[in-house]
């Protein structure tokens, strides 16, 4: 793995890059693969974390950072914003059967996918959509630790926004391989390590939650 940040925790980590790996394998680029039952429900995070830039013209270029891009669905939803006609947008991804879709999918001069599980590019603005939310073996506690350590690398990867998204403990329903994060936990973390201008976006209460930071 590239780049700077947190160190890459096999206990953790590989069993999730293995899980995907076969997934993409079995599905190919469909929302099966990266497991969404409802592609619909995928599509509107996308437009949740769209809503931050697509205020934004052709005028101002700019550059995204999509981490666990998984085959770049995100992008898909965001190519033809305006901002980003001109602009720079790097997918990460643990899974090299992950990155290697992506890259085969999506022949676009204006992305870069890398293997990576931190940011290895600073952006504008940086989205984190459902890859905090397969666990596996990991416990609660020590997964929290990694989320925590790399949204906090993130955010120095990050010149004007953040926008993550996160199974929340409020879910009327739970699996033991996913985890489930609390949402005030997460909003005065954010508030206390990455910026007072965080916020709550409760669209997608009670199973997720969404938080946007602002430099």
């Amino acid at each position: 793995m590239t780049g700077d940040g947190p160190a890459y925790d096999t206990y953790l980590l590989d069993p999730v890059a293995r899980i995907f790996g076969r997934s993409v394998e079995v599905y190919g680029p469909e929302h099966k693969a990266l497991a969404w039952t409802d592609p619909e429900r995928m599509l509107r995070r996308f437009q949740i974390f769209a809503g931050l830039i697509s205020h934004l013209g052709e005028d101002q270029p700019i550059s995204v950072n999509d981490l666990g891009c998984g085959y770049a669905p995100m992008f898909d939803s965001f190519g033809d914003l305006p901002a980003l006609k001109n602009g720079r947008y790097y997918g990460y991804d643990i899974s090299p059967e992950m990155v290697k879709m992506a890259k085969k999918r999506i022949p676009d001069p204006r992305c870069e996918f890398i293997l990576s599980h931190t940011a290895t590019h600073q952006a504008d603005y940086s989205f984190v959509s459902g890859t905090y939310n397969m666990k596996m073996y990991a416990g609660d506690g020590e997964w929290t630790r990694m989320v925590e350590e790399s949204l906090a690398h993130l955010w120095s990867q990050t010149r004007i926004g953040l926008g993550f998204n996160m199974l929340s403990t409020d879910n009327p329903g739970r699996e033991n391989t996913l985890y489930y994060g609390d949402p005030k936990h997460y909003l005065d973390f954010c508030r206390r390590e990455l910026s007072i201008n965080a916020q709550l976006v409760d669209r997608l209460s009670p199973r997720e939650f969404v938080i946007f930071a602002m430099k």
